[in-house]
């Protein structure tokens, strides 16, 4: 069993650094989401193709997690993580310019770009800094900028744009960037250690294919593009769909990523101790029957007195559950000195999934005069289908991680 590469390091120093990180780096994706029917108001953005908004940026991650995955294990973690974190910085920066749906796109994919290498290299910190018996509750400890940027971020992104304009959120976050990134300049130490293990190769594209195939690689890679293609067939439209069809006021929309973020924040530390106690197959399992449970209540059979708070907290709690669960087994399957190049794989799977889901429902689609949207319950069927072999491919995980090796 691997320990720490890093035994005289903090680890809630470290733990806390890249929590920090990872919660500019979430708020930058998730805002932009349910900010969609705004500026798609002010650009000329139709609520049906908010999904290439969304996932122009997923498919952007992929790409960079193919690219820097060719020499992210060669490089000083920190290094990495600042020139990643600056990149996003300026891209978000950019896209609060934006004036019509093509700058706009050119603008997501540039973060894309900086934000996929910027979560793979994280999660490669954390791997390296903190033992696997302690590691589900560290995943979710960080895990939990997630739920902070639901609480507080996407709904302050939400008044800023409720009050002043779009783009507001878009500035407020470059900045927020600024200052994170001048705290894990000060204070976060060199990371090296793992160039110690390193074999001294160039890490090619057949050396990248080499990697992925790898049975247990691909098996991984596999569950985790499908949990991802199953919840980003969903997400880009939530806004819409809350707003248009369900006749959410938009005046409360932030309010109900609060109070949903309050939940998630919870789930998530929870279940990082429910996967040290039991095993990420049977977390997994039971936000499967979560998400199921909220597709058909909300979108294949809906009950009209079900309330959209109740709704949206199940939705994130079934949301986090999944997303701490599958991380967390991912990260006991590379060696240290393949974990970067392997976690950067693992973001480019994640964000072709995300693209996958996000593109195929602006297809299936459609939108009516009042802005409202058709189509949602056949993608809520495809989704829950999808979802159910999630927990199946992660338990086959498991046991093939529990042979003798």
């Amino acid at each position: 069993m691997s320990t720490s590469l890093y035994p005289n390091i903090s680890e809630r120093s470290i733990l806390l650094i890249v929590g920090m990180v990872q919660f500019v780096n979430i708020l930058d994706f998730m805002m932009v989401m349910p900010l969609g029917p705004d500026f798609g108001q002010v650009l000329g953005i139709a609520n049906t193709d908010l999904g290439w908004i969304g996932g122009s940026y997923t498919a952007a991650s992929a790409v960079a997690g193919i690219i820097s995955s060719t020499f992210i294990d060669r490089l000083d973690r920190k290094t990495a993580l600042l020139v990643a974190i600056f990149g996003l910085i300026v891209a978000t920066t950019l896209g609060g310019f934006a004036w019509n749906f093509h700058s706009l796109l050119a603008c997501r994919i540039l973060a894309g770009l900086f934000g996929g290498p910027a979560t793979s290299i994280a999660w490669s910190i954390v791997a390296d800094t903190v033992p696997p018996e302690r590691r589900g509750e560290a995943m979710g400890k960080v895990m939990g900028a997630f739920s902070l940027a639901a609480v507080f971020g996407v709904p302050f992104g939400l008044e800023m744009a409720h009050l002043d304009k779009w783009s507001t959120p878009f500035f407020c976050t470059s900045l927020m960037g600024c200052g994170v990134m001048l705290i894990a300049y000060k204070l976060m130490p060199a990371m090296r250690a793992h160039l110690a293990l390193h074999v001294h190769q160039h890490v090619s594209l057949r050396y990248l294919l080499h990697l992925a195939l790898k049975p247990l690689n691909a098996l991984t890679y596999f569950y985790i593009i499908l949990a991802m293609l199953a919840s980003f067939m969903i997400i880009p439209n939530i806004s819409a769909y809350v707003q248009f069809n369900l006749h959410y006021p938009r005046a409360n929309l932030g309010w109900l990523y609060s109070i949903g973020g309050m939940v998630s924040f919870f789930t998530l530390r929870i279940t990082g101790k429910l996967i040290d106690r039991l095993n990420a197959s049977t977390t997994s399992f039971i936000s499967m029957l979560t998400y199921i449970t909220v597709l058909w209540l909300t979108f294949i059979r809906p009950l009209h007195h079900m309330s959209v708070m109740m709704f949206f907290t199940l939705f994130m709690f079934a949301m986090g559950m999944r997303n701490v669960s599958s991380t967390t087994l991912a990260t006991k399957i590379p060696t240290p000195e393949e974990r970067a190049g392997f976690m950067s794989l693992m973001s480019c799977v994640q964000g072709a999934g995300m693209a996958a889901g996000a593109f195929l429902s602006t297809k299936l689609l459609t939108e009516n005069n009042d802005g409202s949207l058709n189509g949602m319950e056949i993608l809520a069927v495809i989704a829950a289908a999808i979802s159910l072999l999630v927990p199946v491919l992660m338990r086959l995980v498991e046991q093939n991680l529990a042979k003798p090796q």
